[in-house]
Order: C-alpha cells, then structure tokens, then sequence
C-alpha cells in the first residue's frame, strides 16, 4: 500500500509540475535542448519514417507527447497520431498546434502510461521521448504497455536518461565547491551516485531550471544502457540502434547549458563539440555514454 501511494504522490507530483511549466515548455533556446531535440528529430524522421503513404493511414502513438512537438513530425510523416501525457496544460497547447498544422485526424488524452487504453498491437510506431519513462514509478509496466500495443514489427524510439556522463564529475566539483555550479546535490548523493553498484542505474531528484531561475526538484530513473536494453528484450523490444546525447557535449556542465546566457567560452566552443558528437554518438562505448540514451527498437513477433 505504501509504495503505490508514494507512486500516486510521484506521479502527482511531476504532473503537477509540468502543468505549471506549459507557458514555457516550448521555449527550448538554450543549448541543451537545441541539441536534443534537433537531434531526436532527425533520428525520428530517419527511423520512423514510411516506405510509403497509406489510406488507412497507420497508427502512431506518442506516449509523453507534451505540447507536441514530436506530435506534428510524426504526422508529418503520414502516421494518424494519439498523443497521451498526464498534463492536461500541455495537451491543450498540442491539440491547438496539430490543428494549426492541418493535421485534424490526430488527437490527444491525459493519461498514465502504466496503463494504456488502446488495444494489443494496434500502432506501427511509438515515440516515447522527453525522456518520459525516467519519470514513470513503475518504469517497467509502461514498457510491457508499449510492447503491448505494438504490432509485430512495429518499431519504438525510447529516449531515458543515462547514468554515465561527465555530470557525475560536474556534480561532485560542484557538491565539493558549495554549489557553484547549482546542481544542488549534497557531497554524500554525489559519492552515492559515483559509486552506486556500476552495473544498475539508480532513483534520485533532479533539480531541474525553471526559466524563472527557479529550481524543482523532479523524482527521475536513471538508466545503464544495459538494464534499459535487457528490460526491453523481455517485453519482446529488441533495440538494433543506440545513440548518446549529451555524452561529449557534457564535458561542458549541464547547468550552464540549460542558461538562457551560458558565457561566450560555452556558446562558442558548444557547436564544435555537438558537431563531432552527431558523428560518433552511435559508436561503442559513446551510444552508453550520455545525459539522455536514445533507442531504437522492433517489436518481435513478425
């Protein structure tokens, strides 16, 4: 009983916090998710992209959808979408852009993804990034969910974040120089992140930037490369590309990316570094190394 009410509380909580942040959500100027999503867009189109138009057009789900950004691309591509997340603000705005766009046929429900309301192998594809299963308390349901509702064949991109990256470093630095970097994170979680067992990822809070200044502090999972692919292998996903983002980007602090002015240092060398990752972040071991792990999976079955 008390691990579901603190579940409850979890997601509560990171609904609430999405909901108030919608008049800004779209507003990705800062470094970070420049890269991010100009990078997720691309593997998108490349990935999810159909041999060719078809009437019924197939199903789309995208699962965390926010103000539906990824929404409009997979549209774009010929998908009838279904746009789920547990905001109801930022399902407004999505339901408005899609319309905008001409794409009239997609639309959206405020949900949980633990538990799906569409029948077993109903889509061709689902986008599930933002990375929205690191906010999920039982991660794992919301994978079995999506397999669930995948045809065979049908193909998932799954964006989590990832455990090794040059912020482990950063947040001891900062923890040791009294936050001056601001991630907010004490000495001992620093040492407890660094030497958690290496093989598993961990829960912690993450103290995400507002762009108030302000900071909240948001429940996150974060993965290995190697759990998050052997958790999907059971559900029947099989992931046949990875990508790490952030992972050489990252030798720069996160914190001062996420500024709105990161400095002239940062915002002259950042597009050499994003550059050379684009190139390489699908090599061993850079796909496993990254902020965020992007996969690409089939579902089995065919």
């Amino acid at each position: 009983m008390g691990m579901k009410t603190d579940s409850r509380k979890q997601v509560e909580k990171v609904r609430n916090i999405f909901n108030e942040m919608s008049d800004e959500y779209d507003n990705l100027k800062d470094l970070w998710y420049r890269h991010s999503f100009g990078f997720i867009d691309q593997t998108l189109v490349r990935e999810l992209c159909l041999n060719s138009r078809k009437e019924p057009k197939p199903l789309s789900l995208d699962i965390g959808c926010g103000t539906g950004i990824q929404s409009v691309r997979l549209a774009s591509l010929g998908y009838k979408v279904i746009g789920m997340d547990i905001a109801e603000n930022l399902l407004q705005i999505a339901r408005i852009k899609l319309q905008n766009a001409g794409f009239r046929d997609a639309y959206f429900i405020e949900g949980n993804a633990e538990f799906l309301p569409f029948p077993n192998a109903c889509a061709e594809a689902i986008n599930c990034c933002g990375p929205v299963l690191s906010f999920i308390p039982d991660w794992k349901r919301a994978l079995r969910e999506m397999s669930r509702c995948l045809k065979p064949g049908g193909k998932l991109l799954l964006e989590i974040e990832g455990r090794w990256n040059f912020d482990l470093v950063w947040e001891l630095v900062n923890a040791i120089g009294f936050n001056f970097l601001g991630y907010d994170q004490s000495l001992k979680a620093s040492l407890d992140h660094l030497f958690h067992p290496w093989h598993e990822g961990y829960s912690t809070h993450y103290s995400f930037k507002l762009e108030s200044g302000e900071s909240v502090s948001m429940p996150l999972k974060i993965f290995t490369a190697k759990e998050i692919k052997n958790a999907m292998k059971s559900c029947e996903l099989f992931p046949y590309k990875s990508w790490g983002l952030h992972g050489i980007t990252n030798i720069i602090p996160s914190t001062t990316l996420h500024k709105p002015d990161p400095g002239l240092f940062p915002r002259a060398f950042f597009p050499l570094l994003s550059s050379l990752e684009k190139r390489i972040n699908h090599l061993w071991p850079l796909r496993s190394f990254g902020c965020s792990l992007l996969l690409c999976a089939y579902k089995g079955g065919v």
